[in-house]
């Protein structure tokens, strides 16, 4: 009876300590069918329909680019603009996009706004900045968790260097970014992440360092056209 309940401890062990990772590598297979399910639900919708969001969203990023308000740190007060979403016809908590990172093997849906409730599923654009369309005279700011117990999100953000690329898949094409730059601040140091005339640029924002939060990491990225 006592070697049945030593092995039954034993395994209860085992099981503890591979939840974390069982578990995220389930999440990320949820993460990764979404943006499946994204990109074939894309081929179904009607051309006018495209050509509205597309519209809208655009219209929405020139206003963004020549009354900007400054931007938001994400882990703050974002209800004013997840109601500009809404009256521009978008619903945060419907996805936007989907961005992908191969080195990281990160594939996740895109939702306007960086609300908790966003962030706790996905990747957040960053409220002050451009919608993820791409464009001259555009910088989307992509927020995600440094990572929690299931899912890793932006854990090893710090690995992406000069170079590397990632892609955000939109309603109407995938666009690449290479790697130009990796940098940390505070959070009300956002000089960094303002629109540049001429250039295509997205950010991706974490928090820094690990586990203690109080600064802000980011990857910069140019549009290679």
């Amino acid at each position: 009876m006592k070697h049945k309940w030593s092995i039954l401890l034993f395994a209860a062990g085992l099981i503890i300590l591979a939840y974390p990772h069982i578990a995220q590598l389930v999440n990320n297979r949820i993460q990764h069918n979404q943006v499946d399910e994204f990109r074939t639900a894309l081929d179904d919708l009607p051309d006018e329909e495209v050509v509205r969001l597309i519209d809208r969203a655009r219209e929405y990023n020139e206003d963004i680019a020549e009354e900007s308000t400054g931007l938001r740190d994400p882990w703050g007060d974002q209800e004013e603009w997840i109601n500009a979403y809404r009256d521009l016809g978008f619903d945060d908590n419907e996805m936007f996009g989907a961005l992908e990172i191969p080195k990281l093997n990160v594939r996740t849906p895109i939702y306007l706004g960086s609300s908790e409730a966003v962030l706790s599923k996905g990747v957040g654009q960053v409220e002050g900045s451009s919608l993820p369309l791409g464009g001259l005279g555009t910088h989307t700011v992509l927020a995600g968790h440094r990572g929690m117990p299931t899912i890793p999100m932006f854990r090893d953000l710090d690995r992406l260097q000069a170079g590397d690329v990632f892609f955000i898949h939109t309603v109407e094409e995938t666009l690449e970014y290479r790697v130009v730059a990796q940098e940390v601040i505070y959070p009300d140091d956002t000089d960094s992440l303002e629109i540049q005339d001429g250039r295509d640029l997205a950010t991706l924002l974490t928090c820094h360092p690990y586990r203690h939060n109080y600064q802000r990491l980011l990857v910069h990225g140019e549009r290679v056209e």
